[in-house]
């Protein structure tokens, strides 16, 4: 394989993951809402394994099915919709204690919330991400190339989606960090409520 081009489409890959979105706001929710590193490890995890969902049925051409039929296209766009104002909700809904932290204990949360499971439906109800993956087949990877060949590049996307997502979650569960996002928690909270939503809207009706 080419240096130059794993390097070109692992760089493509951490602007993609960088850019603020659904998979970038469900990470830095979890994170806040259950305030622990695993939190966000697991997401990230979730969000990564949806990602080797896209790539796996890109190899088998499955892609240019969803892209070339709209109405299967605008079902995957409305249910993923459906789910980001639904965790937006959840977060506007969310009440916070005067120290800063959700009145719901953590036990409860993990109950009532799997962080990996969010992450996954996240990401895999994205159609744009199997867009995204279909162009990185398309511009960067020889149609001739072996299936391994094909399977080792698109995981890069994966590996780097799952990489940076874990730097963001330790930054963001920081101890010395957390401090600070304590004080300014219930507007963060609320915040966060509100970009869901509003993502949910722009995808469904504007994407």
């Amino acid at each position: 394989m080419e240096i130059t081009k794993i390097t070109t489409i692992a760089i493509i890959s951490l602007l993609a993951a960088m850019s603020p979105g659904p998979d970038f706001a469900i990470v830095t929710k979890n994170c806040l809402s259950m305030r622990t590193f695993r939190a966000g490890f697991l997401t990230a995890l979730g969000v990564a394994s949806a990602v080797l969902v896209h790539v796996t049925y890109c190899l088998f051409g499955l892609a240019i099915v969803i892209q070339e039929s709209p109405t299967l296209f605008h079902i995957l766009k409305y249910i993923g919709a459906a789910y980001l104002f639904y965790l937006g909700i959840m977060l506007l809904k969310e009440k916070i204690s005067p120290e800063g932290f959700p009145k719901t204990s953590n036990a409860t949360i993990k109950k009532k919330h799997n962080p990996f499971i969010s992450g996954f439906l996240c990401n895999l109800l994205n159609p744009k991400c199997t867009l995204f993956v279909l162009s990185l087949f398309t511009q960067f990877i020889d149609p001739n190339m072996n299936l391994l060949g094909k399977a080792m590049l698109g995981s890069i996307f994966a590996f780097i989606v799952f990489v940076w997502f874990v730097l963001l979650s330790y930054l963001i569960t920081h101890r010395l960090l957390q401090k600070h996002f304590a004080r300014f928690q219930l507007i963060i909270t609320k915040a966060m409520g509100v970009i869901l939503c509003l993502l949910a809207l722009y995808v469904a009706f504007f994407s």
